[in-house]
């Protein structure tokens, strides 16, 4: 049974009441990838010091068994090197001889409070999971222009649904947050059933409790059909995206007014005076004529 119990997926352990208090008597391979504790430390460990804010193990546990079957509750996991993780959790009793015992199983629940709490003030297309090797192990869509089934991304690799173009920055903004922790925002071009969207793209990595990557979460705010070659203000976003410079660092470096580069990368100004088009080509490395069609000769 314990073999069977380590290998499952979901983060457990098995707990048993005896001489008036609770302990932990096994715990399997994912729980301790959640906690970050190792499984000798869980087992010598007082329950209470797993639950955040001192909530008592016995009143977790008696949550739990009210309905057995049906119960579940939604608290904060203490991490070993994290930040307190948020779970939901549920049990199921454990027949062994004469101990009381039940399986605790503990959904991290990080990712779709992220998603949620982003969700009450902005509109939310698509979210992928990504894991460390870039593959989507999930797809959920809200709202989007897609076809075809989100399912159908799934296992498959997250380059493989972005144009070359995108390929690089997206790699490279993705493993910066991941060294960073940090949330970061890209637009990108994405090809899927042989059409071309542009989307834009809220980033976050997520962790175990000893502070080792997981996975990426993903949120396509933005995912428009017919993002075109000749549209100059998405080619503007690509080039900075691609040499890695903000519309901030370009608007220091040409001396025009951040107001006036925010315009021309969202679309605002469709055609630009010749010496400011000169002075945002320059600095990216191109003429103006390969950003703005209307200036070829």
């Amino acid at each position: 049974m314990y073999n069977i119990f380590d290998m499952l997926d979901d983060p457990m352990m098995i707990v048993e009441f005896e001489h008036s208090r609770w302990y932990v008597r096994d715990v399997n391979e994912a729980f301790t990838l959640l906690s970050g504790y190792k499984n000798n430390e869980l087992t010598d460990i007082d329950p209470d010091s797993l639950l955040k804010d001192g909530l008592p193990f016995h009143h977790l546990m008696t949550q739990l068994t009210a309905e057995e079957g049906d119960s579940s509750f939604e608290w904060e996991l203490i991490a070993r090197l994290t930040a307190p993780i948020p779970v939901k959790l549920t049990c199921r009793k454990l027949q062994e001889d004469n101990l009381t015992g039940y399986i605790v199983s503990c959904k991290d629940l990080s990712e779709l409070n992220w998603i949620d709490d982003f969700a009450q003030e902005n509109q939310i297309v698509m979210t992928l999971s990504v894991s460390e090797q870039y593959r989507i192990m999930d797809a959920k869509r809200y709202y989007t222009p897609l076809k075809q089934r989100t399912s159908s991304l799934v296992n498959q690799l997250m380059f493989d649904f972005v144009t070359e173009d995108s390929v690089k920055p997206l790699r490279r903004v993705m493993e910066n947050a991941r060294k960073n922790g940090s949330e970061e925002q890209m637009e990108l071009r994405m090809s899927i059933s042989d059409k071309s969207y542009l989307a834009s793209a809220l980033i976050k990595p997520f962790y175990y409790g000893n502070k080792t990557f997981r996975s990426f979460s993903i949120i396509i705010t933005e995912l428009n059909l017919h993002a075109q070659d000749e549209d100059s203000s998405y080619k503007l976003r690509m080039l900075m995206l691609n040499k890695n410079i903000s519309a901030t660092s370009l608007a220091q470096s040409t001396l025009i007014s951040l107001t006036t580069i925010s315009k021309i990368r969202n679309g605002k100004i469709k055609k630009p005076q010749r010496l400011t088009a000169e002075l945002i080509a320059g600095e990216l490395g191109v003429k103006p004529e390969s950003i703005w069609s209307s200036f070829k000769r």
